[in-house]
């Protein structure tokens, strides 16, 4: 006769949940370097048991998280450009987003612990940036894209202008592995925004969603 096992506690999502919680409570509290799986467990309610049916070491939970919080990062932008009426609205938004990750407290507590220069050591983690980046960029891309096509961004080439608008934006937002001190977030948005629109040619007010020209019968 076969005798029934002590059942779990949580749901194999549910622990895995717990364990993103808690270790972005542990990394912010301890750094990554010197947060415990044993304290992690602790902060999570969980067993060891619990932690090695989804992870084999820390690193791999690092990294794991690294793509949650990049993917949820990713989906507020595509939402966000999306919904946005011009491109340059469109724009202006994701710029806007990638700002909160420095300005917005809880989202830059979080960057902090994920790029921080132990969590950079972490074994995978350079894949994981790269996977990353390539998610932020793709909607900035499009919508480049987009711009290009309807006259919005006249010189624009949206596959070398995406990650290097990221990288000026990621800096004026103090993303920056020195964690320069930005500005306000209003200097800076206001900062990126007229980059951006130097570099691409923006010259004048894009056409509104009906197409017709403010200027015609001025």
């Amino acid at each position: 006769m076969t005798t029934a096992g002590r059942p779990r506690r949580f749901e194999p999502a549910d622990e895995l949940r717990r364990l993103f919680d808690a270790a972005l409570v542990v990394m912010e509290r301890n750094g990554y370097a010197d947060a415990a799986v044993a304290d992690i467990l602790a902060e999570a309610g969980l067993s060891t048991r619990s932690f090695y049916r989804h992870f084999e070491s820390k690193d791999q939970l690092l990294c794991a998280l690294y793509r949650r919080e990049a993917e949820r990062a990713a989906d507020r932008l595509t939402a966000r450009v999306s919904a946005a009426a011009t491109p340059l609205a469109a724009l202006d938004s994701w710029i806007d987003e990638i700002m909160s990750l420095g300005f917005h407290r809880r989202k830059a507590a979080r960057v902090a612990v994920l790029g921080s220069p132990g969590a950079m050591r972490a074994e995978g983690y350079a894949d994981e940036s790269r996977h990353a980046a390539k998610l932020l960029v793709a909607p900035l891309e499009e919508l480049l894209q987009v711009g290009r096509r309807d006259g919005t961004f006249p010189l624009a080439d949206p596959p070398a202008d995406a990650p290097l608008i990221q990288s000026v934006t990621w800096a004026a937002a103090g993303l920056n592995p020195v964690r320069d001190t930005p500005a306000s977030r209003d200097q800076a948005f206001r900062a990126v925004g007229s980059f951006c629109r130097r570099a691409l040619g923006v010259t004048r007010s894009p056409r509104p969603a009906d197409g017709t020209d403010p200027a015609a019968g001025a």
